[in-house]
């Protein structure tokens, strides 16, 4: 055990004083006069900014370390060395000791969150409402995950709630940095993407107060299947991201969602549509009998579908009309035609047929819930999906996606807003 723990010491020490050689050479290439560049001027960015690149670079290697290199406690302690005023600042001065341990814990956590990626998927959910719609408004957000990125909805005065089952705390060497960089971009962003009222403090309010402390920015531990916490027929928009995919029961979910719906408010919603075991055999699910499937989801460990819980778009569809959700726009996600996806789609799809439907239960199910409907006949992995929400209990004779084209929009809406 003592050479191993020599060798631990050693390597620890040495990413020590590679780390602090790096900052140092780059402190003082930075603040050398010796070279004929122009003065640099004084920033005027608030002091949010004011912590080198450098710092969010390092915290974001720390982050990527392997979890037999440091202790989430010693990247922790070195980083508060290197970087002291950045780390109190990411941790608002408060103890965050529980959260660093937390997060290696956390089934969904990765080594490291990505700015620019969570920007990207926040202005895809501004580009799909519209910044005009969105203002003073409110949203909801059901499972986000590891970062609350739509907390930046603040700066169009948008009030937010948001879901999670297995919520993280806040954790400085990570969302510390993360905040940083999206409130960059945000900034880079706003005259152009978000609107000429896009109030940039409200929006960095989340980030610098440790994501506490903001009346209108609610942080939920519930499901989709009861949100908990969400006052009745309030909210205008709703979306989530690879979600739908995990919930254990349609028909409760949608009733909930039809509970905090106002009339006349849009839910968009991003499912993969894939078995998660196997992203290559996406349809390999489909094989286990249904009791051996519930054995292993909502039976399991896990209490959930966490490899995805084989529904359908149409199912989807259905238990929304019935509880008073119209289907306005869909897309079919599918790979290009290439032989191998044609080939596994008609192996797959002919097993499954031979299969009992009394243990089997999609077993000959509707190809157009398949690959019918794709427009090249590749399997549909995924599914683009809005909801309007009319009212009234549920709907019936409602407008049909047209079989074999990707993307449909119903006859009477467009997601296409006038941003003046």
């Amino acid at each position: 055990m003592r050479p191993a723990i020599c060798r631990h010491r050693l390597l620890y020490s040495t990413v020590a004083l590679v780390v602090v050689a790096f900052l140092s050479v780059i402190r003082m290439n930075s603040q050398s006069n010796d070279c004929e560049c122009p003065v640099p001027q004084k920033s005027t960015k608030p002091e949010l900014h004011q912590s080198a690149d450098v710092e969010i670079e390092i915290a974001r290697r720390f982050a990527t370390l392997p979890l037999d290199l440091l202790s989430a406690d010693d990247q922790t302690r070195l980083l508060q060395k290197l970087m002291p005023d950045s780390m109190k600042r990411w941790s608002c001065n408060q103890d965050h000791a529980e959260s660093e341990k937390a997060l290696r814990s956390h089934p969904a956590m990765h080594s490291n969150l990505d700015g620019q990626e969570y920007f990207n998927r926040f202005i895809r959910v501004v580009r799909i409402f519209g910044w005009k719609r969105l203002e003073n408004k409110t949203f909801l957000e059901l499972g986000y995950g590891i970062a609350l990125m739509t907390a930046l909805l603040r700066g169009m005065n948008t009030t937010v709630y948001a879901t999670e089952i297995q919520p993280i705390p806040w954790v400085p060497s990570r969302h510390g940095p993360f905040f940083d960089v999206m409130y960059d971009l945000v900034e880079k962003a706003s005259k152009e993407d978000l609107g000429p009222r896009f109030h940039l403090e409200k929006a960095a309010a989340y980030g610098r107060q440790c994501g506490r402390g903001l009346p209108d920015v609610k942080e939920l531990t519930t499901t989709m299947e009861r949100l908990d916490g969400v006052p009745v027929a309030s909210v205008d928009f709703g979306y989530s991201l690879a979600v739908l995919e995990h919930i254990s029961e349609l028909e409760p979910s949608f009733m909930a969602l039809a509970r905090v719906h106002r009339p006349g408010s849009l839910s968009c919603h991003q499912v993969d549509l894939r078995d998660h075991s196997d992203f290559a055999q996406p349809w390999e699910f489909f094989l286990t009998s249904d009791k051996d499937f519930y054995a292993k989801t909502v039976g399991g460990s896990q209490g959930h579908p966490y490899f995805g819980n084989r529904f359908r778009m149409s199912q989807f569809m259905k238990a929304a009309a019935s509880n008073g959700f119209e289907t306005v726009h869909v897309v079919r996600q599918h790979e290009p035609a290439n032989p191998e996806g044609l080939r596994y789609a008609k192996e797959a799809l002919d097993t499954l047929d031979r299969l009992p439907a009394d243990t089997h239960k999609y077993s000959k199910w509707p190809r157009s819930d398949f690959n019918e409907c794709t427009s090249d006949k590749m399997p549909q992995t995924g599914l683009f999906i809005c909801f309007r929400y009319a009212g009234g209990g549920p709907l019936t004779n409602t407008e049909e996606p047209t079989c074999g084209q990707d993307v449909w929009y119903r006859s009477d809406f467009s997601l296409k807003v006038a941003e003046s």
